[in-house]
């Protein structure tokens, strides 16, 4: 019988291959000694992992891999012997009759052992084995699993529990994420490889494998057995790699909860070549550990997730002047180490994605997440959420260098606003409309440089302008503001307009032909080649405006009139949107 105290303290068994029970590794069993067989070292290391007698096996046809067979003396026929290989059967163990051994097939062991070995004795044996072995795994497994288990109940984080993957498998090991990136790494004494060389070589092997797949996929077509790409699977792996030109071998397991792929957990042996007793632990500590390192991540995530909605939120009061109390906004500042004294200006911008995409809202929170790393000072706070479809940004104004400048300040938040403009379309691959407002003095004061460059994107996009502007930017706009947003400013564009939009203009087509003579100073000539029409038939529609507006539109005075109606008509509809997304009640 088995001494499980043969076994390497606190790992699997010290078998000749820990991960299975071998006909080699029974035939060392004292009950065994001394057996007679003529197959070779290779077919002796097949597993075992049950017996079965002769008769039993002979009365079926089905398939027997990892099965040894005990048969006496007097039950073999050499004749039946093939069968039982073809069968996949993994030994065949004759007690009794030395003299009368057949010869053996080319696939099949056959072992020759004494009288007194009957069936019950080597079926226990078998079972004790195989049973001692699992056992072995399991309490190893046990003691892995609670010296990680105590890390994440400590919240220790990731770099603890690959400093522990490394005590326990005594070499290098590494936490990736599903592109290889390193998460955390723990060098080994003996070899020393570095975190990046591993993750590369990795990454490289994952590449190799997925165009392996690829090409089994083109030649599925040609018949069935195509092998399909290489898919991360739960359980261990044992790949041999090149790092830093070094033959290594690494045992990884995927890190997969709830269905979802967060990454790798890696160990590198140290020695070369492995022992495969270390294999065998190393496959343990990884299969044990990619649970609890993705629940630990899980963690993670759901930390910084709370982090960044309380960020978004304490944004959001900044941009809608949420806050009762000048206390309460000094205070949620302290928080972040965000200076309430300081100068600040907001840029905005829309046109990112498609909202209705279910991935939209993910991908605008990570742009927002790159926008509030832009550009990194440490004078220059930068904080950065969504509402809506827009990307607003708030930026503390740190003019270095140039504060002799009377409109340094706004210099460097233009200069701000053209990176983030750059940044924002090399990230989504489309235009992007980018706006800003004018730099304020303190954090209180955020929801006027907002509403300014909320109005200031909302032109920009009506007048299809292609380059970043800011509020002060359009400068007949920022001066009519006040003017667009009273009764008799509204009341002015109103009736100016109302003949040329009512029934009897025709649509817009009339409007837009008076808006391109005005925009063209008065060219006749100009406005028809700027709307493909022909002259005569824009001096048709000038008559007819003329009439209905009761107005000479040739007299520069009245044009003036038409184009101060049009501007504070699209302005105060900008103002009024941009109000109604800021205040909805």
């Amino acid at each position: 019988m088995t001494d499980p105290s043969a076994a390497a303290p606190g790992g699997p068994p010290g078998d000749a291959d820990p991960q299975h029970l071998t006909v080699g590794r029974l035939l060392q069993e004292r009950l065994l000694r001394p057996a007679v067989t003529a197959a070779s070292a290779d077919m002796l290391d097949t597993a075992v992992t049950w017996c079965l007698p002769w008769d039993e096996v002979q009365a079926g046809v089905d398939p027997l891999p990892g099965v040894v067979v005990h048969a006496r003396a007097d039950q073999i026929r050499p004749e039946l012997l093939p069968g039982l290989g073809r069968r996949n059967a993994t030994a065949v163990v004759v007690a009794g009759g030395a003299g009368d051994l057949p010869d053996p097939p080319a696939d099949l062991p056959v072992v020759h052992v004494g009288a007194h070995v009957s069936f019950r004795h080597l079926s226990q044996l078998v079972a004790e084995l195989v049973l001692a072995r699992d056992t072995h795994v399991l309490r190893y497994g046990l003691t892995v699993h609670r010296s990680l288990v105590e890390l994440l109940y400590r919240g220790a984080g990731l770099a603890a529990l690959g400093h522990q993957m490394a005590r326990l498998s005594g070499c290098a090991a590494a936490i990736l994420d599903p592109q290889y990136r390193v998460l955390a790494f723990e060098r080994s004494r003996d070899r020393v490889f570095e975190a990046a060389a591993v993750a590369d070589a990795l990454r490289e092997d994952a590449c190799g494998r997925a165009a392996d797949g690829a090409s089994s996929d083109r030649s599925a077509a040609a018949g069935p057995g195509a092998l399909a790409p290489d898919q991360p699977h739960a359980g261990p792996q044992v790949r041999t790699l090149l790092i830093d030109g070094i033959s290594a071998t690494c045992v990884l397991n995927p890190i997969l909860l709830g269905g979802r792929h967060d990454g790798w957990v890696v160990i590198v042996e140290s020695a070369d070549p492995p022992s495969p007793h270390d294999i065998a632990q190393h496959r343990v500590v990884v299969e044990q550990a990619a649970t609890i390192v993705g629940t630990e991540m899980l963690r993670l995530r759901s930390v910084e997730q709370a982090e960044e909605r309380a960020r978004g939120d304490f944004v959001h009061a900044l941009l809608h002047g949420r806050f009762s109390t000048q206390h309460e906004l000094e205070a949620r500042a302290a928080h972040y180490d965000f200076p309430v004294g300081a100068t600040y200006g907001v840029v905005v911008a829309n046109g990112l994605g498609s909202v209705g995409s279910p991935d939209s809202p993910t991908a605008l929170f990570q742009l927002a997440g790159h926008a509030a790393r832009l550009d990194a000072r440490p004078n220059a706070h930068t904080l950065a959420t969504v509402v809506g479809d827009v990307l607003a940004v708030v930026r503390q104004v740190d003019p270095a260098g140039r504060r002799d400048s009377p409109d340094a300040q706004d210099r460097a938040l233009a200069d701000f606003a053209r990176a983030l403009h750059q940044e924002l379309e090399r990230r989504t691959h489309r235009r992007v409309a980018v706006a800003y407002g004018r730099c304020v003095g303190g954090a209180g004061r955020i929801l006027d440089s907002y509403r300014e460059a909320r109005i200031a994107l909302g032109i920009r996009n009506r007048l299809g302008m292609d380059q970043v502007c800011g509020f002060q930017d359009l400068r007949v706009f920022a001066t009519l503001v006040e003017l667009a947003e009273s009764p008799q400013g509204r009341a002015f564009a109103r009736d100016m307009l109302a003949p040329l939009r009512g029934s009897r203009a025709g649509g817009s087509d009339l409007e837009q032909a008076v808006m391109a003579y005005v925009a063209t100073g008065g060219n006749l000539n100009a406005a028809a080649r700027e709307l493909h029409v022909h002259r005569n038939t824009m001096l048709y529609k000038l008559d007819r405006a003329s009439r209905l507006l009761q107005l000479d539109l040739r007299e520069a005075e009245h044009q003036f009139a038409v184009w101060l109606a049009y501007k504070l008509h699209l302005l105060a509809e900008t103002v009024t949107a941009v109000d109604r997304d800021l205040s909805p009640a």
